[in-house]
Parts: C-alpha cells; structure tokens; sequence
C-alpha cells in the first residue's frame, strides 16, 4: 500500500513540475509586470470613478483600451495554461493511474473512520483521491519555485507616465 502511495505521489510530482515549468515558459516576467500594470490601472480608473474625478476618468480612459488587448493577451494564454493542466491530469488518470492502480481502488485507509468528499470512498482512501491529494501538495511548493516575477522597470514606466 505504501509502494503505491509513493509511485501516485511520484507521478503527481512529475506532472506538477510538467504544469509548474510550462506556466514559466507561457507567462513570461514580461506578460507579468503588464498584467500588474493592468491591476493598477483598473484600481485606479474604479478610484476616481469613486471620487467623480471626471478630468482623471477621461485621461485614463483614454488608456483603457491598451490594457483590455493586454488582459485579452494574457487571459488567453492563461485559458492555455488551464487547458493543458487539466488535459495533463486526466491524461495521467486515465492513461496511467486507472491501468495500474484501477480507478477507484483504495491504496489507504483514513484514521478514525474520516470521510473526505471526492477524495475517499467511505473510509478508503482512492488512487484519485491521492492524486489530487498529492497533486495539491507537491503543486504549491513548486508554484512558488517557478513562480514567474514581472520585470519592475516595466512597472517604473507606468508610474513616470
């Protein structure tokens, strides 16, 4: 049961790193410091709009347009990276988990009787609900290792001009 538990938190791990690597490739620093910028021209657009500083929404509304390509931009690539994780995942779960390990089958027992939504089957811990589990686990380490960091001299531009 443990061998298991290991080989599912292994492939976990790999398709972790696989999502983790590709979200740095797509999501460049670049496409980072623009989406920023875009976060802070919407707060301060939605500041004046507050205040009714009608000289302030004209000057930024002149701008609005730029930033709806640049969230256009990167919500495509973002819709591009979503597709792919959970192409990966079902992938992996129906190519290589359900051949080896079946596809509800337990590979634990939960202490005290414990009952985890989606995760367990009664008390029965299932290949899929240790993938996800593992998945979940290994993916939030590796998300802040590959995390992208956006370039600040674009951010320094935004706020001279």
């Amino acid at each position: 049961m443990i061998q298991s538990m290991l080989e599912i938190f292994a492939i976990a791990l790999a398709v972790s790193f696989a999502t983790n690597f590709l979200r740095r490739k797509i999501l460049t620093p670049e496409d980072m410091a623009k989406m920023m910028e875009s976060q802070k021209f919407k707060r301060m657009l939605l500041e004046a709009q507050k205040k009714g500083d009608t000289k302030t929404i004209r000057r930024l509304k002149r701008r609005q347009e730029y930033y709806q390509k640049i969230d256009a931009e990167i919500g495509k690539k973002n819709i591009i990276l979503f597709a792919v994780s959970i192409g990966l995942f079902y992938l992996v779960f129906i190519g290589i988990l359900t051949p080896i390990y079946g596809g509800l089958e337990a590979v634990a027992l939960l202490p005290g009787g414990m009952i985890i939504p989606f995760i367990s089957m009664g008390d029965k811990l299932t290949s899929l609900g240790w993938y996800i589990l593992s998945l979940l686990a290994v993916g939030l380490p590796l998300g802040k290792l590959f995390e992208v960091k956006p370039k600040v001299e674009r951010l320094a531009e935004f706020k001279e001009g």
